[in-house]
């Protein structure tokens, strides 16, 4: 499996404020190849989320992992799906500690044609 690595530097990244919320937004359209993968990780700092969706041309294996001390985690884990839509709180996952800082989310193509996924990530503070 072909996998591009974390904090792709091809996608966009933005900052705004919303209501005085300091908002991190990321953003962006791949092609992925036949049986490879993509994945964005999304660094997280103590009391923040991200919302997130997609869309994909054709169907995928989508999860979010993160990496904790006991092991390899997957709070969201969706087989053969073309859209997806949620919120993510660290707080909510049981094995979290205060050092995680990366969630990342991927798409496994799972076509014999290359597929485009349109995604977009808005991380926000409590």
């Amino acid at each position: 499996i072909v996998m591009s690595g974390c904090s792709t530097p091809k996608a966009k990244t933005s900052d705004m404020q919303d209501r005085g919320i300091r908002e991190k937004v990321v953003q962006d359209s791949v092609t992925i190849k036949p049986s490879a993968s993509y994945e964005e990780c999304i660094e997280l700092r103590p009391g923040q989320f991200f919302d997130y969706e997609f869309d994909a041309s054709g169907f995928v294996n989508f999860n979010i992992h993160y990496h904790a001390v006991t092991g390899l985690y997957y709070p969201v884990d969706k087989k053969g799906v073309v859209f997806g839509k949620g919120t993510l709180d660290p707080g909510t996952h049981p094995y979290y500690t205060g050092e995680q800082e990366y969630y990342c989310l991927m798409w496994d193509n799972v076509n014999d044609e290359p597929v485009k996924v349109s995604y977009r990530c808005i991380v926000r503070g409590k």
